[in-house]
């Protein structure tokens, strides 16, 4: 009875570490295109082709930061079907 206990708590701190670990990530994922679109704007550039290179990793860095939510998705996803899984198979979720 003891080991069960045990183990469930473990699990829950498992599951804790997880959640935390996910948020960490959609945080920095926040704070990276917050600090990046920050320095973009107050950048003074001159020169036609220092202007055209901005624009195209402004281009590239704003198709990266509308896929990156994915990442939190998938993450989330991953957690539930871990979860899901742990249940369906009879282990303590």
């Amino acid at each position: 009875m003891k080991l069960r206990s045990l183990l469930k708590e473990k699990a829950d701190n498992a599951y804790a570490a997880l959640i935390g670990g996910v948020v960490a990530v959609l945080v920095t994922i926040l704070v990276g295109v917050l600090i990046y679109y920050k320095i973009a704007a107050n950048m003074g550039i001159t020169g036609t082709q220092a202007v055209a290179a901005a624009a195209q990793v402004n281009s590239t860095a704003s198709t990266v930061f509308t896929l990156a939510p994915i990442i939190g998705i998938v993450m989330i996803a991953s957690i539930i079907l871990m979860i899901v899984t742990r249940f369906g198979s009879g282990g303590s979720a």
